[in-house]
């Protein structure tokens, strides 16, 4: 590829996630249904018709948006997983990296944790990689109870449930800590999240 080449592609992608960023950013203050691509056009600096360029409607916007974080999110969450030996360690490793991010990018988990439950209420199509990130993740904390289980660290119990129950205990945090309903010390919350299910997934004692 010629240096100009790469040069106008460079200025593509940062264009676009020019464009990404104001889009979460005024999704995240307004809504979805009460955000128009004016208000998005205005945030990033650009002409109504150069989203377009990009995009091909407010629906395309919304859903680049939350894949283009899902992926980030997705990768860091494996990677912290995989670097811990222990099942307590892979699981505090999911949790952990959920409400770092959250600290860190706001406007997409508001718009992740407020707005795609209504979008799917409103029958706005969801994408079927977003979808499959929800379930990767679901399927990646089902793997470490099936395995916990087969060593004998945990009583035996449905892995698959194990897991939609972290995933929601742990979107459940998110939220209360979004809408400022924590009243508690940073962590705490979390710290006890993780002893609860270390007591309910303990094996009996002979």
């Amino acid at each position: 590829m010629l240096p100009k080449e790469i040069r106008r592609k460079e200025a593509t992608e940062i264009r676009r996630n020019a464009i990404l960023q104001a889009a979460r950013c005024v999704f995240a203050r307004t809504g979805f249904a009460e955000t128009n691509v004016d208000e998005i056009a205005a945030k990033a600096g650009v002409a109504k018709g150069t989203i377009y360029l990009y995009f091909a409607s407010k629906e395309q916007i919304y859903m680049a948006a939350l894949l283009e974080d899902c992926r980030r999110l997705d990768a860091i969450t494996r990677q912290r997983m995989d670097a811990e030996h222990c099942w307590q360690g892979k699981l505090r490793a999911y949790v952990d990296v959920r409400l770092s991010y959250l600290d860190l990018h706001h406007e997409f988990l508001r718009i992740y944790l407020s707005e795609i439950r209504s979008s799917m209420l409103r029958g706005m199509p969801v994408d079927c990689e977003l979808i499959h990130f929800v379930r990767e993740s679901e399927g990646q904390l089902a793997q470490v109870f099936a395995a916990a289980v087969a060593t004998g660290e945990i009583r035996r119990i449905d892995p698959e449930l194990a897991a939609l129950t972290v995933v929601e205990l742990t979107r459940g945090l998110m939220e209360r800590r979004l809408l400022g309903w924590c009243g508690t010390e940073t962590g705490k919350d979390t710290q006890f999240m993780l002893d609860l299910l270390n007591h309910a997934l303990a094996r009996p004692q002979p």
